[in-house]
């Protein structure tokens, strides 16, 4: 039986949701915010009023619990993305949860899989994807404006000096990672569907600039299938944010900086430079909400599906043992 109307409820209505999620459940055709949850029921009450929601709730299980709601987005902490998955889609309801999805390939797999046991929909929230920037580029690699693809390099440089109100995310058993698992995580993807699998990694993570049992600053090389060589830098300790992807083939060069304000470069051999643009015109969601909806409203798959998930944990996990053994490590 086909939807009507996508009506979610938000397990985790905290930072991210406010930011970057919420305006674009609210905004997108024949889709409903429902009931949000927080564990404080102030903020959760206060949090409903503002954004229209109907009812409030203080535990992730009366929310998913709530007949009217048929789709959970799930933003709580990455230690309970499993849990809280799993209770949703043993409910029977739809999924969207927030990256990256556990805190480990295990748990992404969990997630996974008991979605597929109860046949419900997972969609991991790799929004970046659905920016204009980064579908003209994957438009470009494809009609080889660039030629061959030898090498990318992307960075991301930000300052984090912790979060009082979220110490879970510089807990790396609560979080997975810092650098890397949390804020480089966009960019393993980003690289994935640019330009394909990563068959092994070489890493190096550090906590200097911290302190913290999370990596700070991580740099991962990567050697994709079709032998291009990629590199991460993600770093919370830079004054100077920095948001930037880089590749160069046979041809050419596509040049992103910052990738966030969709700014593009294009290089072509012989030719003068390109400079386009591509605003975002909304909050960064909205894309990926856009086309999840009425995907979903149709019965058709996810365009993200919970497997990408699993996939960029893959590569992560390798990076984290390559950077503690240092050694080289297959990603499998």
């Amino acid at each position: 039986m086909l939807l009507d109307k996508i009506r979610w409820g938000v397990v985790g209505a905290g930072n991210v949701f406010e930011n970057k999620s919420g305006p674009a459940l609210c905004k997108v055709p024949n889709s409903e915010l429902v009931a949000v949850m927080r564990t404080n029921a102030a903020k959760a009450e206060e949090t409903a009023r503002r954004h229209g929601a109907q009812r409030w709730y203080t535990d992730a299980q009366s929310l998913i619990a709530d007949p009217d709601v048929n789709a959970v987005y799930i933003a709580s902490p990455h230690y309970l993305h499993q849990e809280h998955v799993a209770l949703a889609a043993r409910a029977g309801k739809i999924v969207l949860c927030e990256k990256p999805v556990g805190i480990n390939t295990v748990q992404a797999r969990q997630a996974v899989d008991v979605c597929k046991a109860n046949g419900v929909s997972l969609t991991v929230a790799y929004y970046r994807r659905f920016w204009d920037v980064v579908r003209a580029m994957k438009n470009f690699l494809y009609d080889g404006a660039i030629g061959e693809v030898v090498t990318a390099r992307a960075q991301l440089s930000d300052w984090f000096n912790g979060d009082a109100e979220r110490g879970w995310l510089t807990a790396r058993a609560k979080s997975g990672g810092g650098a890397l698992a949390n804020a480089g995580a966009h960019w393993i993807d980003l690289i994935r569907f640019l330009l394909g699998e990563v068959t092994d990694v070489m890493a190096d993570a550090s906590s200097k600039g911290r302190g913290w049992e999370i990596d700070d600053t991580t740099i991962v090389q990567m050697r994709m299938a079709n032998g291009a060589l990629a590199s991460l830098i993600s770093t919370f300790c830079s004054p100077i944010s920095v948001n930037e992807l880089d590749i160069s083939g046979t041809e050419g060069r596509l040049y992103a900086s910052p990738l966030s304000e969709g700014h593009l470069i294009l290089h072509r051999r012989g030719r003068e430079p390109e400079i386009l643009n591509y605003p975002r015109k909304d909050v960064v969601h909205m894309g990926l909400i856009a086309e999840l909806v009425p995907r979903l409203l149709r019965g058709e798959p996810s365009p993200l599906p919970g497997e990408e998930a699993v996939a960029v944990w893959k590569i992560m996990d390798a990076a984290y043992r390559s950077s503690t053994e240092g050694i080289r490590v297959a990603v499998k």
